[in-house]
């Protein structure tokens, strides 16, 4: 009588093109589902005010990291050293600010050694953020117009 194949010791083999479709429907099914799972648009459910506080707080950390028009480690220390070293910062401030934010959106750079930007008006959902440098308090305050 004919040996079976356990017995002889032989195993029936998948096929490795059989292998491969199966993973690679399995692999787009996965990216499928983390596109059907995955949150549109972001911040697109938080609340005008988070929207405007991470607005605030990325222009800060930007303006944090660049290097000033005169001399300092950033153009925000620069800006606390004095009176005078703010007024040299104010117009590259006021446009990097610019050129950062939405034009939707205005806003109010506030130091202990002047201030740039646009008053912040009343009844307004309006967005902070604080930075301390070089023993001065930075205040970013952004709102929608």
């Amino acid at each position: 009588m004919r040996e079976s194949r356990a017995e002889s010791g032989e195993r029936a083999q998948l096929a490795t093109s059989l292998a491969e479709a199966v993973v690679g429907i399995l692999l787009v099914a996965a990216v499928a589902a983390g596109f059907a799972v995955a949150p549109v648009g972001g911040d697109a459910d938080a609340a005008p005010s988070q929207r405007l506080d991470r607005l605030a707080s990325d222009a800060l950390s930007v303006l944090a990291a660049e290097p000033p028009t005169g001399s300092g480690i950033s153009r925000l220390t620069a800006a606390c050293r004095s009176e005078s070293a703010f007024e040299n910062e104010r117009e590259a401030l006021a446009t990097r600010l610019d050129s950062l934010l939405p034009d939707s959106v205005a806003y109010r750079l506030a130091t202990p050694r002047g201030r740039v930007g646009y008053p912040p008006p009343d009844g307004l959902p309006a967005g902070r953020a604080d930075r301390q440098t070089a023993g001065c308090a930075v205040t970013l305050r952004v709102w929608y117009v």
